[in-house]
């Protein structure tokens, strides 16, 4: 029915959608998505290119209306082929259009033999080794460069001593003396102002 439409590019990861509150609701549908989901993934990747996102399948639950009351609902699979093209209103982001493609079929889920609690925990559990360690402080930039962060307790700078050379001690030691020969000379002038105001106030210059 299909043989005319446009297929699936090899390799292309697909989008899945699951329609109908089973899904979420009944334990046996939730397995059974992520059932579907670890079949049709294929290989785990860390990034995939938009132009390789080409088709999408649909998962419904649906009550048979011809049916008896206990009976199971139909599963509907449906598969279409997404063309990503230019959006007419003007914008950036491109807008899908879907075509069927195939395979479709309908299924009831009739038989369920699903392992116990303690035995699904055991089969989901990851390795440790597959476990990311969360490492604190050290990001990556955009240049693939690994940038660490240190937190170090407050330090007194003012305080702080440290090897000088001998310019920086030369340094420091005439700048010594030109503060106490400015205070010296502060000094002096201060006395003579004294003794001048003191002679202009009696008349005779203190001994």
């Amino acid at each position: 029915d299909f043989s005319g439409n446009p297929k699936k590019r090899l390799g292309s990861k697909p989008m899945m959608l699951f329609v109908g509150d089973r899904w979420d609701l009944k334990p046996d549908y939730k397995r059974l998505r992520n059932l579907l989901i670890d079949f049709h993934r294929g290989n785990p990747v860390q990034k995939i290119v938009l132009s390789g996102v080409d088709h999408i399948m649909v998962f419904t639950t649906a009550d048979d209306p011809n049916a008896e009351e206990d009976a199971k609902p139909i599963i509907h699979q449906r598969v279409y082929y997404c063309k990503l093209k230019k959006n007419p209103n003007g914008g950036k982001t491109p807008v899908p259009y879907l075509t069927q493609s195939g395979p479709d079929m309908d299924f009831i889920l009739r038989r369920v033999e699903f392992a116990t609690s303690d035995v699904w925990k055991m089969a989901i559990e990851q390795p440790t080794a597959n476990k990311k360690k969360t490492k604190k402080n050290k990001t990556t930039n955009i240049f693939g460069e690994t940038i660490g962060r240190l937190h170090l307790e407050k330090q007194d700078i003012e305080n702080m001593g440290g090897r000088k050379s001998k310019a920086l001690r030369k340094a420091d030691k005439i700048q010594r003396e030109e503060e106490n020969s400015a205070l010296d000379g502060e000094l002096n002038r201060e006395q003579g102002e004294m003794h001048a105001e003191f002679q202009q106030t009696y008349g005779f210059s203190k001994e």
